[in-house]
C-alpha cells in the first residue's frame, strides 16, 4: 500500500459526479482531461488523495488497486467532499463494462462480471477564476503588445 501525504491539498477520488460537490466553489472555470494511472501516482504523491465512495464499491476500488497500483485507501464508509480553493482536483474513476440499474452501478456483481470492468480516470480541475475574464485579459495583453511592436518598429519621417 503506498502512502500518500497529506497537505491539506488533496486530490478527491470518486466513481461519480454530483452538484454538490461543487457547490463550495464560486464563479470559476472547470477543465476536464482524461489522465492516466501513472499520472495519478505522481499527481496523488504531490497533493494527497482523499476517496469518497461507497462501501459496497469496496470491491471496484481494490480491482482498481490491483490493476492500476495506485495504491488508494478504502473508506469504510462515504465521506462526502466538496471541492474549495484549497482542494481544486476531482479524479473521477470511470467503469465500463457494468451492469447498471437507472445509470447507476449494482452495490454487488460477481467474480465474473468484475472481471469485465474496464476503468479510465477523467480529472476535473477547477480555476477560481472565469473563463471569460481569462479570455479578456489575454486579448488586452495580445493588443498592448501589438501597439508595443507597432510603436517600436515604427518608421520615423526624418
Amino acid at each position: 500500500m503506498m502512502s500518500y501525504p497529506k497537505t491539506g491539498n488533496e486530490v478527491f477520488v470518486s466513481f461519480s459526479l454530483s452538484n454538490t460537490m461543487f457547490s463550495g466553489l464560486g464563479k470559476g472555470t472547470i477543465t476536464r482531461e482524461e489522465v492516466s494511472a501513472d499520472y495519478l501516482k505522481d499527481l496523488f504523491q504531490k497533493y494527497g488523495v482523499m476517496v469518497s465512495a461507497k462501501p459496497e464499491q469496496r470491491k471496484l476500488l481494490e480491482r482498481v488497486n490491483t490493476i492500476y497500483d495506485l495504491g488508494l485507501d478504502i473508506p469504510e464508509t462515504l465521506k462526502i467532499i466538496q471541492l474549495s480553493e484549497k482542494n481544486r482536483r476531482l479524479v473521477l474513476i470511470a467503469v465500463q463494462g457494468l451492469r447498471r440499474v437507472n445509470g447507476s452501478l449494482l452495490p454487488e456483481y460477481t467474480e465474473e462480471e468484475f472481471q469485465e470492468a474496464t476503468f479510465s480516470f477523467v480529472k476535473y480541475y477547477v480555476q477560481s477564476r472565469h473563463y471569460d475574464e481569462l479570455v479578456a485579459e489575454n486579448e488586452k495583453l495580445k493588443k498592448d503588445l501589438n501597439a508595443e511592436i507597432a510603436w517600436r518598429t515604427r518608421v520615423s519621417d526624418i
